[in-house]
């Protein structure tokens, strides 16, 4: 529990705490907003499009290997960023970070599957792994304001370093094996155009903010994300072993809840990008005072986690999924009614709206996916769940950071909010109609079925 939880806290923390280390960051290097995106979302970028076949890796050769190669290799790239000379290191080294982080999650999921046998006991687990992927989205802010005032930018990567390598040792003594299947090919075809689509669709709407929407370069990008996603899904259409096989993504509790997913993190994580970069700017506050306003965030998100794994023992999956996102996407609406001027308690209020909503959706998402498959695509089935939501969180930056603008402006951070409020609200709906049509299915009459 120890190794699996602080392994998926460490990774997501790395998502979100270089945010408040962004204004340092462009200082010290002399970056713009579209170089400071692509930091954030190169790690995100890599980490979304590799963990796919991350999964496959762990279902074919043991998941508590790539677990403990993936923790290394994240290890490594920490160090290496946390002694960049310059930004071009500092991103190269941030996108092997996404390498090791995209062997590390689908990897630490199946690692707690295989290792906890018992239904109830591995709700409990589940439940627990979520909650510290879900602090470390909340806490990052606030753990990054502190090292970087107090410490300097560079602490945020090396503090990973010692934790990563306890997190090796533990998984070797205490994380089950699990079985293998070795049958499970790599699709190196479709890896290649899973990278190539993302990195083209973040790079067309990075530049969305900085370029004219009918320019050559916008045309060909948009036109190189519908050819490159068509191959793409011919491709895995195709292929004996896809790395995304695509009769999943009908199952609804699979497919939809992938999409629910990346709905989610287009909210929560475009916001935060937006909100730290608002609070610095906008206010003027420091790193640490910045970190503090999201505090009530991450309080109620804690508080959220463990009400959603609760109610998993009481409700249908999808219910925590449907009104968590309803009052999240509440919270965002108020926040871009309230403004970003106003006292602190009046900003406190839909932030920790946000913070519960995404804490009560996330134990849900993760369990309803393990139970559409059996143990032995455990692997697989994490890794599209966590894909569409690492590739939300590109997207999220990619759409909200254009929308803020830089320098930050008040009325890019209210459409930001209004973005954010809107993916959320599409992630509640969807999971209702998804709901929906499980209610229907369980009460139709056999044949039909």
């Amino acid at each position: 529990m120890v190794s699996t939880s602080a392994a998926f806290f460490m990774i997501v923390l790395d998502t979100s705490i270089v945010n408040l280390a962004l204004p340092r960051i462009r200082d010290v290097f002399h970056a713009d907003l579209t170089t400071l995106q692509w930091l954030v979302d190169g790690y995100a970028l890599v980490f979304a499009s590799l963990l796919l076949n991350a999964g496959v890796l762990g279902d074919r050769y043991g998941a508590k290997r790539m677990f403990s190669v993936g923790l290394l290799i994240f290890c490594a790239a920490s160090a290496a960023s946390g002694l960049a000379p310059e930004m071009a290191s500092l991103q190269c080294a941030r996108a092997v970070q996404g390498i090791g982080a995209a062997m590390l999650l689908p990897n630490s999921l199946a690692s707690l599957n295989h290792t906890v046998k018992d239904p109830d006991r591995r709700k409990i687990a589940v439940s627990a792994w979520s909650s510290a992927g879900a602090l470390g989205v909340a806490l990052g802010p606030l753990i990054g304001g502190v090292l970087v005032q107090y410490l300097d930018w560079r602490s945020i990567f090396l503090v990973n370093v010692p934790v990563g390598l306890m997190g090796v040792w533990l998984a070797r003594r205490h994380v089950a094996s699990g079985s293998r299947q070795m049958q499970r090919e790599l699709d190196p075809i479709g890896q290649l155009l899973a990278v190539a689509t993302l990195a083209t669709l973040t790079y067309w709407m990075i530049s969305a903010g900085r370029s004219h929407a009918f320019s050559p370069s916008m045309i060909a990008s948009g036109v190189g994300v519908i050819l490159l996603g068509a191959a793409f899904l011919a491709v895995e259409s195709r292929h004996a072993n896809p790395m995304l096989p695509l009769d999943l993504l009908f199952r609804p509790a699979l497919g939809s809840v992938a999409l629910v997913g990346l709905l989610h993190n287009v909210g929560i994580y475009g916001l935060i990008f937006a909100l730290s970069l608002a609070f610095q700017e906008l206010r003027g506050m420091t790193p640490v005072g910045a970190g503090l306003l999201f505090l009530p965030m991450t309080l109620a998100l804690a508080t959220g986690t463990r009400v959603g794994a609760k109610f998993l023992h009481k409700s249908n999956p999808f219910g925590p999924q449907i009104w968590g996102h309803a009052a999240s996407a509440l919270g965002a609406i108020a926040l871009a009614v309230v403004g970003f001027d106003r006292d602190l308690v009046a900003i406190a209020i839909p932030l920790c709206f946000i913070g519960m909503g995404a804490g009560i959706t996330v134990p849900s998402m993760n369990l309803s996916v393990l139970d559409s498959v059996g143990r032995e695509r455990s692997g697989l089935a994490s890794g599209i769940l966590n894909g569409a939501r690492q590739t939300g969180g590109v997207i999220g930056v990619a759409l909200l950071g254009t929308l803020i603008g830089g320098p930050a402006t008040a009325t890019g951070a209210r459409w930001a909010a209004v973005a954010a409020a809107i993916a959320l609200a599409g992630a509640s709906a969807l999971a209702a109609r998804i709901a929906w049509q499980h209610r229907v299915a369980a009460t139709a009459p056999a044949d039909l079925v």
